[in-house]
């Protein structure tokens, strides 16, 4: 006879309730399911505090959402660069040297000196579902990339999905929540 292992629980399973599953559906009842709902996208050259997000789905060209986050990293730099000022106020030629320095100033500030590049800013890239794989091999591409930090975390959504009769396509009124995972990508500025 084996020794009886002591049990033991994780700190984890202890504070959330465990998932219940949905209730079986009768043979003349269906799902339909509501698409996900998010905020509109914002536009490369909204302002920091904005939060710039890419939803990548299952069809996403892999070309054009690295374009978009290009696009958008290169907007949080030149936001974080800020005008580079050349005069000095006090002559109208001023040498080289004082010319360069400002030069080599204003792109040390824009590569992370100073106040920091992007303050923090981050372009957010998000998936669900069979989408997950396209937006593993986008963070691998931007992990190989200099100048860039990616941070990847995993999560869950909220879908809501309607039931509706098989035969007369007409809904009943119920709806239904399910969890599906979600994947997070954050792309900022090294």
């Amino acid at each position: 006879m084996a020794p009886k292992r002591p049990e033991t629980k994780l700190a984890s399973s202890a504070s959330k309730p465990p998932h219940r599953k949905l209730a079986r559906l009768p043979d003349t009842q269906k799902i339909s399911k509501r698409p996900l709902f998010h905020p509109p996208v914002a536009g490369p050259r909204t302002g920091s505090t904005t939060e710039k997000v890419i939803y990548v789905s299952a069809s996403s060209p892999f070309i054009s959402t690295i374009k978009r986050v290009r696009a958008y990293l290169s907007h949080i730099e030149s936001r974080a660069a800020g005008p580079i000022t050349l005069a000095n106020g006090t002559s109208k030629r001023m040498s080289q040297k004082v010319i360069n320095s400002s030069i080599e100033d204003g792109i040390e500030k824009a590569r992370g000196g100073g106040e920091g590049r992007g303050k923090g800013e981050e372009v957010m890239l998000k998936a669900t579902g069979k989408a997950i794989e396209r937006l593993l091999g986008v963070a691998l591409f931007f992990q190989g990339e200099e100048g860039v930090k990616v941070e990847v975390r995993t999560g869950s959504v909220g879908a809501v999905d309607d039931v509706v009769e098989k035969k007369s396509g007409a809904e009943t009124g119920e709806s239904q929540v399910r969890r599906t995972s979600c994947l997070e990508v954050a792309v900022r500025l090294a």
